[in-house]
């Protein structure tokens, strides 16, 4: 056994690795390819969870400041949306008195009363997502019976992040894969938390559904409100704004990537001429007095290096390195094997 010098022997680097988001390394989820997972009706009034190949990949939720589209809501039951509006403010913003004054996410120099969430799975983001990178599509019906579509990413490459309790924030806009076509605030990237916001009024303006989606709040069926994000703010059984959300990315796609940063160790293990020319395997030895087997070998060992085995202060063993083919080793030959970990 031979101790590193950490300063000649041990080399270390951080890198950050990007994948897709999508199980196996899939860097775009079409929306047909997404599904919903089977949740109880009490769960949908709060999110509903976006699956690809049978594993839940996306949250999509929506939320009020003071609790419209709810299912119901009293003076003493506080309606879901408005939970869901503070619980998601709470966690990424850094002003915990606004949601008394009647103030929250503020889009586009003007507060949001409501939003939509979609919350990426940890699992599948791994440390972060990657900003200036992905596209959100999303697609909405219109009453002459066409399609508006939108694409959406982020403002990390032309603009710095605001902090936030949770990271960096970035704006989301208009455009696709980080290049802007429209500097026009539509919500909030939070790549560390793995959340981006959409404001309800942005998403009425840009994808309004039919004429009966956007002026929904009249005992207006939800199956006659078209495929739009336009929020229905009825307090009734029937609002299912999540939904809404789901559908217009069902009809579109999501391009997306995670980050993960992976620290390498590069260990030198250097075995000197006279170093390391003995075998430990029995085979190498005879008898009680353990001789060297081959006669010939006594004053001229050959062996062969097949693994290095690395040990902590214990002298316990932590880690093997195996070589890809057997490195001869004898009193007149030096041998360097590098062992690479990475964390």
């Amino acid at each position: 056994m031979k101790q590193f010098n950490f300063a000649e022997d041990v080399v270390s680097t951080e890198i950050t690795v990007t994948d897709g988001f999508g199980d196996g390394g899939v860097g775009i989820l079409t929306g047909t390819n997404l599904t919903t997972s089977s949740l109880s009706n009490a769960q949908k009034e709060y999110y509903y969870n976006m699956q690809f190949n049978s594993k839940d990949h996306l949250s999509l939720s929506y939320g009020h400041i003071a609790g419209s589209g709810s299912a119901e809501q009293s003076a003493t039951l506080e309606g879901t949306t408005k939970a869901v509006y503070g619980q998601f403010y709470n966690l990424l913003e850094t002003d915990r008195t606004a949601l008394k004054r009647n103030t929250g996410f503020v889009i586009n120099n003007a507060t949001a009363s409501d939003a939509y969430f979609l919350v990426a799975e940890r699992l599948q983001m791994k440390d972060r997502l990657n900003p200036g990178t992905w596209t959100l599509t999303l697609s909405g019906s219109t009453d002459a019976g066409g399609n508006l579509t939108l694409n959406l990413t982020d403002n990390s490459k032309t603009n710095d992040p605001s902090a936030a309790p949770f990271g960096e924030r970035y704006d989301i806009v208009e455009g696709s894969a980080g290049n802007v076509t429209d500097t026009t605030q539509q919500g909030f990237f939070y790549p560390d938390a793995g959340i981006m916001v959409l404001g309800g009024n942005q998403m009425s303006q840009s994808l309004p559904g039919t004429s009966a989606g956007i002026t929904a709040g009249v005992n207006v069926p939800a199956v006659a409100q078209g495929t739009g994000m336009a929020p229905d703010h009825r307090v009734a059984d029937a609002v299912d704004n999540p939904h809404k959300f789901v559908t217009a990315l069902s009809k579109g796609s999501l391009t997306l990537r995670s980050e993960e940063k992976q620290f390498i160790y590069d260990y030198f293990c250097r075995a000197k001429a006279n170093e390391f020319n003995y075998s430990q395997n029995l085979t190498f030895w005879s008898g009680s007095q353990y001789d060297i087997r081959h006669t010939d070998m006594i004053n001229n060992p050959q062996v062969y290096i097949t693994e290095v085995g690395l040990y902590d202060e214990a002298g316990e063993l932590m880690a093997i390195g195996r070589l890809s083919s057997a490195l001869e080793k004898n009193f007149s030959s030096e041998a360097i094997v590098k062992v690479r970990l990475t964390y």
